[in-house]
């Protein structure tokens, strides 16, 4: 399909882009140890499909809903398998049998990994490694998060692993799962866009006691979903780093926000989600195999304090409903020391053109979040509305099955697929492509993409 150049409303400017990877965050410390989410602790009907009273009052006023035993752990048996004879946790040596090698993972982890790519970079080549030089990019540039991410930070060793949420297997058994489907409708509404792919699977392990203190991370996603959702793919107990939200956030965020639909923080939002961390009470999402969390996409959360000796295995997904988009969220590599620069939500990139660095150069990498299904700006600049909830459900329709199949920004684009045919469950990435491939240069700096977001609707 041809590609379309989109116009958004002149009286509204594109605000300036931000880098897809970061997370809206402040630097005040959460006031508050969390509360863990107990069963007791739920509202009547967790245990069934759809919303009762309760629960859509409490989504409208705290932000989140949890429903046990949505998905059942029959359906995610597999996955628990095949998470123990993954590369990182043969490197490090983690025994499913042994709980002993679940402490410290990240002591034994490969500093760089570049298991289950396919060569595929730049249109034929391995995915580079920070020593690595590169015709797009400055020697060291990121590459984006890779099939298995491993973390060490001063809290804790987490392995972010994002290549399963490519597997269709798995994806229709998490996030495109009809009991999922069903209560995507009966919060959103519809018309739900068809889930293609999640983040995958975040583990978090147990620490050595004598080593460093857990805390929360509390931070917002960035990013265009409308709804996030968590899935524990094993038990959680309390203090075991389950999912933590802040419940308020996304009603205290929302109206800061200069957009509705696309999140553009302003003064008012650092001051809000400070106000949050000093006056509000986490939760922490514990529970069973199966269990899922649903929360607003503006929701404030973190990886939960860990004390106990249990490992935290988590499905991290969002979900959107059907709606007219723009551009996508791309990013452009530096190259000979220039900054990497970001795409804005009227398909510009706007390199400085007094530097080193070629503003016209089209072998330049150019990158997205390829582990999010939400990578497109929402096509509407209206302001945030007085209701936030106006065109949710929440109970206002019977479910009726209204999801749609909207192709994937991969799809829309022709971007390399993820993964290949030749790569196990659970590996492969979108690879870098030039940018000459998805815009053209206009001059003085100023690269155009054409959108493709309205083609598979407007063809």
């Amino acid at each position: 399909m041809a590609a379309t150049s989109i116009d958004p409303p002149s009286r509204v400017a594109a605000p300036p882009p931000h880098d897809p990877e970061s997370a809206f965050f402040s630097e005040t410390p959460p006031a508050y140890a969390p509360l863990p989410l107990t069963p007791d602790l739920d509202p009547p009907g967790a245990d069934r499909l759809g919303l009762s009273p309760e629960e859509i009052e409490q989504f409208r006023t705290q932000g989140y809903v949890v429903k046990r035993g949505l998905i059942p752990t029959t359906d995610l048996a597999p996955f628990r398998e095949l998470f123990w004879r993954q590369p990182p946790v043969l490197a490090a040596g983690v025994s499913r049998d042994d709980p002993a090698t679940w402490v410290d993972p990240g002591d034994r982890w490969l500093v760089e990994n570049r298991w289950g790519l396919d060569a595929d970079w730049m249109g034929g080549s391995p995915w580079p490694s920070p020593e690595d030089e590169r015709p797009g990019a400055t020697v060291g540039e990121r590459v984006g998060r890779l099939a298995h991410r491993l973390n060490r930070d001063s809290a804790n060793d987490v392995w972010r692993w994002h290549g399963l949420g490519h597997d269709p297997a798995f994806v229709a058994a998490t996030s495109a799962h009809p009991r999922m489907l069903y209560m995507l409708e009966a919060l959103m509404g519809g018309p739900v866009k068809r889930p293609w792919r999640n983040r995958g699977v975040y583990a978090i392990f147990p620490r050595a006691r004598d080593e460093r203190e857990s805390r929360l991370g509390a931070h917002m996603d960035q990013n265009m979903m409308e709804l996030s959702g968590v899935t524990l793919l094993d038990d959680v107990p309390p203090h075991s780093g389950g999912f933590t939200i802040f419940p308020t956030s996304p009603q205290m965020l929302y109206p800061t926000s200069e957009q509705a639909l696309n999140w553009v923080a302003t003064e008012a939002s650092t001051e809000a989600i400070d106000r949050l961390k000093e006056q509000v009470q986490p939760v922490e999402f514990t529970g069973r195999a199966g269990d899922t969390i649903f929360a607003h996409g503006l929701v404030v959360h973190s990886a939960g304090l860990h004390e106990t000796d249990r490992m935290r295995l988590a499905v991290i997904q969002d979900f959107n409903k059907v709606r007219r988009r723009s551009h996508m969220r791309w990013t452009a590599a530096g190259k000979h020391g220039g900054p990497r620069v970001q795409c804005d939500m009227d398909g510009y990139f706007r390199f400085p053109t007094d530097g080193d660095d070629d503003p016209a150069d089209g072998l330049r990498e150019v990158t997205n979040q390829w582990i999010m299904d939400s990578n497109e700006f929402v096509l509407s600049r209206d302001a945030p509305f007085e209701d936030m909830f106006h065109d949710w459900n929440l109970g206002r329709e019977p479910v009726r099955g209204h999801v749609v199949d909207e192709p994937p920004w991969w799809r829309k684009y022709g971007l390399p697929p993820l993964p290949s045919a030749t790569q196990p469950p659970g590996g492969g990435g979108m690879a870098a492509v030039p940018l000459a491939e998805i815009a053209t240069y206009e001059g003085d700096g100023v690269w155009r993409v054409q959108s493709r977001a309205n083609d598979w609707m407007d063809g």
